[in-house]
């Protein structure tokens, strides 16, 4: 693939990350859903639909606050020129 979205990293709240999973799943395109939560737990609290046919685009992960370095290093190693950041108003608050 020389252009397009190889894959899609998102951090968002849940109304979002619903929303870009139905793009990501009409779109096949591998979704990494990333949730931050202070209280440790692995699973993500938000609900997502049940994809067409089966097939699921997106992961959910809830990874510890350190493995911010780790996705910094990821981008800086790959070089990667553009990315785009999702955000809600109401993550972070």
């Amino acid at each position: 693939m020389n252009q397009g979205i190889l894959a899609l990293v998102t951090s968002t709240g849940c109304a979002s990350a619903s929303a870009l999973q139905s793009l990501t799943d009409a779109m096949h395109i591998p979704h990494l859903y990333i949730q931050r939560n202070s209280e440790g737990s692995p699973r993500t609290a938000c609900q997502f639909n049940p994809s067409p046919g089966g097939q699921r685009y997106t992961l959910a992960a809830r990874p510890p606050v350190r493995l911010n370095d780790v996705m910094l290093t990821l981008v800086e190693e790959l070089r990667w020129q553009k990315f785009i950041v999702f955000y809600d108003i109401e993550y972070g608050e």
